[in-house]
């Protein structure tokens, strides 16, 4: 799915960031009392409910428009979001610092650089993020135009911008290792930056699929991170899932295959999702409508679960497994022991994201505005976080 949303995103160099109203502003960004009224204007909304299923609380925040992924702080225990609208042709994007707990909007990196390739917009945009434990850092990707960049959390100042990362996409951390992880395209795979200097230390590739065509690296996790090494699974959005042992002797990062296997479908794997108590991958096909089931330890296809066209994000919360559907805006609740699907509970339009948060319980991040209030065309309107607790 990402490759069909993927837009062009680079990020004002800002010497020095100014503070106003809790929200972090480039120099050459517009006016902070204007970003203020916006969050005032989010939060003087009613809040959005949704019918309530048995066993779960269902809680609506309006917050941010043009939702795309978010990551936690693992410092602070706050929820850093991108923010991309419209959708098809980006003219606004900033990444957000919430408190999980109020849904309260802290601070607002406001991106305000001109995207050059004018298909993808005409602001450079933001997508995935990440936010390494320690650092003082957070990590977005930019896949349109192959950038990786790095921002200090306190000013919102650009640290790092790197370039010539082919449709970069997702971005997850070897603690441990010192080590950033970015999945990208042309080669299909991933490459690695050292998590304080942000220098560039290597790449892993991934094994063709049968039209002998790149791969293009999308969803990945990792698992066994150490000193001695970390296991990362990547899912390419066109055939393969490959995971990859990494270590770091003597600086530089080393790789190999653990295995790889092919997945069903042309495209459309974009998001991977891990439980390793039960050593389980799950990985969605948005157009089959399906989570495909791997084992972590030897990449064996166990089985599929069918739960929908539009299938796009999935998390395990309170070891229960959720998959959403971005089509048709439901969730899936899967039985891990049988994989069956017990229920279908709703947060509304277009859930983008699963991601967990406390024990038993888990946030929905959506694109409703582009449904409700014309964001794909338009630049109004307003999503929604949902906390999805189960009772």
């Amino acid at each position: 799915m990402f490759k069909r949303l993927g837009r062009r995103v680079v990020v004002p160099v800002a010497v020095a960031a100014t503070v106003a109203g809790g929200l972090l502003v480039a120099p050459d960004a517009d006016a902070a009392p204007q970003r203020d009224a916006a969050a005032r204007y989010w939060e003087s909304l009613p809040a959005p409910t949704v019918p309530q299923q048995p066993g779960y609380r269902i809680t609506g925040y309006n917050i941010g428009k043009g939702n795309y992924r978010g990551a936690f702080d693992q410092e602070t225990g706050h929820l850093w979001l991108t923010n991309v609208s419209p959708m098809d042709g980006a003219s606004e994007s900033a990444i957000l610092e919430v408190d999980p707990a109020t849904m309260r909007l802290e601070r607002r990196i406001q991106i305000t650089q001109k995207a050059k390739n004018t298909a993808h917009g005409t602001i450079a945009a933001q997508y995935e993020i990440g936010v390494p434990k320690t650092g003082n850092t957070v990590w977005t990707t930019a896949a349109a135009v192959g950038e990786v960049n790095v921002w200090d959390k306190t000013s919102g100042q650009r640290l790092k911008n790197i370039t010539g990362v082919p449709h970069a996409h997702g971005v997850v951390f070897a603690e441990h290792l010192g080590v950033a992880i970015v999945s990208q395209n042309n080669p299909g795979g991933l490459k690695f930056y050292d998590l304080k200097t942000f220098e560039y230390l290597g790449q892993a590739v991934m094994p063709r699929g049968d039209a002998k065509q790149d791969e293009m690296g999308a969803g990945l996790e990792i698992s066994d991170d150490s000193a001695t090494g970390a296991t990362v699974t990547v899912t390419s959005y066109y055939s393969s899932l490959t995971q990859f042992r990494i270590t770091r002797p003597g600086g530089k990062v080393v790789s190999k295959i653990n295995w790889n296997t092919r997945q069903p479908g042309p495209e459309g794997h974009g998001s991977v999702a891990l439980d390793t108590r039960r050593h389980r991958v799950y990985v969605n096909h948005l157009y089959l409508g399906l989570v495909q089931v791997y084992d972590l330890r030897t990449g064996r296809h166990l089985r599929d679960v069918l739960t929908g066209t539009g299938t796009n994000s999935m998390v395990v919360s309170g070891g229960t497994l959720y998959a959403a559907n971005y089509f048709a805006g439901y969730i899936s609740v899967i039985d891990q022991k049988t994989y069956g699907v017990t229920r279908l509970i709703t947060t509304g339009l277009l859930p983008n994201q699963l991601l967990a948060w406390k024990p038993n319980t888990f946030l929905v991040i959506d694109k409703s505005s582009a449904v409700l209030d014309g964001g794909y065309a338009q630049n109004r309107g307003v999503d929604r976080i949902w906390k999805v607790r189960r009772i």
